[in-house]
């Protein structure tokens, strides 16, 4: 049995595609919205608020959930791949729900597996959350 972690949310930030909240147990939480399509921008600003978030020393963990019906488009895909846009975080955790979820993430996955950041998928937000608290 795993014990459910809890945390507090110390910042709460809204945008086009997500609700992202800081919480104190040092993870980023990305809730992308249902019925929502990802587009190059979109990604390039949820980059731009975890490097906001980026002390200098400490990378991140970042847990993503992914909403019912959500697509990205394939510029938003690569963006996703570069080295680059994983330099503030140190794991990355996403919550899927759909097998086209899984096969996007398993895509964006194998392209990470050079870089220094871990990834892995997850079905469960609890599991996930402990895993990234492993860390």
């Amino acid at each position: 049995m795993t014990l459910e972690k809890t945390y507090s949310v110390i910042e709460f930030h809204r945008d086009n595609i997500s609700a992202t909240e800081v919480w104190d147990n040092g993870i980023i939480y990305f809730k992308l919205e249902d019925n929502i399509h990802i587009e190059y921008e979109d990604s390039k600003n949820q980059f731009e608020f975890l490097k906001s978030k980026y002390d200098g020393i400490n990378k991140r963990l970042v847990l993503v959930e992914t909403g019912s019906y959500t697509s990205i488009s394939s510029e938003a895909r690569e963006f996703s791949t570069r080295p680059e846009v994983h330099i503030y975080t140190k794991a990355s955790a996403v919550i899927v729900k759909s097998l086209a979820h899984r096969i996007i993430m398993n895509f964006i996955i194998n392209f990470t597996k050079q870089q220094p950041v871990k990834m892995r998928m997850f079905d469960n937000k609890q599991k996930a959350i402990n895993w990234l608290l492993s860390l």
